[in-house]
């Protein structure tokens, strides 16, 4: 009797030894946080990435581990890879994300807004809860808005109104928005994915386009050196992940990976270097022009008739989302 008690003691110490062996090793096992984006090489989107990643792997103490991938410039694909769980987290434009979530496109209508102050009253009033909620139905948790800038005009010629470049073939994104400004230009749209756009200049398919400061500097000026700053949009990504996983999370964890872009910093930082680049680009062999206060004028009834058109289109809930920005701007300047 003494012996089989002996044994059965025996027989527990070693199964509890096991666990106790076992079971810090597999709590240890790390979360594993794909992504996937397009970050043109030493851009403010390259080095916010880098942090995304050290400040998610620092405060969750290494129980979340981020894979980068900044070099995907196939924003079809991304979306497809992240609503299907082949990648956790995705940096998304605008222009990609409206293929996913249409009412996104409202944010993107020429001449909503004016100013720096103008986006950031908008942007800082709930906007972001507004867009988490529509994301959240198509299966995607937004985490931040990630800020690109103005958008502008570029081309292989000179540009001043509209009138240059009607009947003009100009590169669309996939953005109703995008599509519907070409067309009020007189231009004719063709709409192109962002890796196509240098040899679409390069071989004459097009003749220009639209782009904010980062992309426009990071990959398209050598093959489009005039720069016309027709400001007609405010562009931004977005920060998506599957909800699926993301729900999945501890609370604290939701909370590290959603705080981790630092999208005031970021966009402050990227404000810097549009202004950088825009003062350093004779020296690169690029002409900007700033349009005069008629030459605006033009641009900004073309723009008229591109929102318009484009609010025809719009869900009674994007309408309403651009009312509410309409109220959070008012009287700003």
């Amino acid at each position: 009797m003494f012996k089989l008690l002996m044994s059965s003691v025996l027989s527990l110490t070693t199964l509890l030894a096991a666990v106790t062996f076992a079971t810090p090793a597999a709590a240890q096992e790390p979360i594993v946080l794909r992504t996937g984006s397009f970050a043109p090489p030493n851009s403010v989107f390259t080095r916010y990435w880098v942090s995304f990643k050290q400040n998610i792997e620092t405060q969750s103490k290494g129980a979340i581990r981020v894979e980068l991938n900044t070099n995907d410039p196939n924003e079809a694909n991304l979306l497809s890879n992240v609503r299907r769980g082949r990648v956790e987290c995705v940096g998304a434009s605008l222009q990609g994300s409206s293929t996913v979530l249409p009412e996104i496109a409202v944010l993107q209508q020429p001449y909503l807004f004016s100013s720096f102050a103008q986006v950031d009253a908008a942007y800082d009033k709930g906007l972001a809860d507004n867009f988490r909620r529509l994301f959240a139905a198509r299966g995607l948790a937004m985490l931040q808005f990630v800020e690109v800038g103005f958008t502008h005009t570029y081309s292989t010629m000179p540009i001043r109104t509209p009138a240059d470049v009607k009947g003009q073939k100009l590169r669309a994104t996939q953005s109703r928005a995008s599509q519907a400004w070409v067309r009020a230009t007189g231009g004719e749209a063709v709409v192109l994915p962002i890796a196509e756009a240098v040899p679409g200049l390069q071989t004459g398919l097009i003749k220009g386009g639209e782009s904010g400061v980062i992309v426009y500097g990071g990959l398209i000026a050598k093959a489009a050196p005039h720069y016309t700053l027709t400001a007609h949009a405010f562009d931004s990504g977005a920060l998506l992940c599957n909800k699926e996983w993301y729900d999945k999370l501890k609370p604290e964890h939701q909370a590290i990976v959603t705080a981790a872009w630092d999208a005031r910093a970021q966009a402050r930082d990227a404000r810097a270097d549009n202004e950088k680049f825009l003062a350093d680009a004779a020296s690169r062999g690029i002409t900007v022009r700033k349009p005069s206060a008629a030459e605006l004028e033009a641009w900004r009834a073309v723009g008229k008739r591109a929102a318009d058109e484009l609010l025809a289109q719009m869900s009674p809930e994007a309408r309403q989302i651009r009312d509410e920005i309409a109220r959070d701007i008012a009287g700003v300047r």
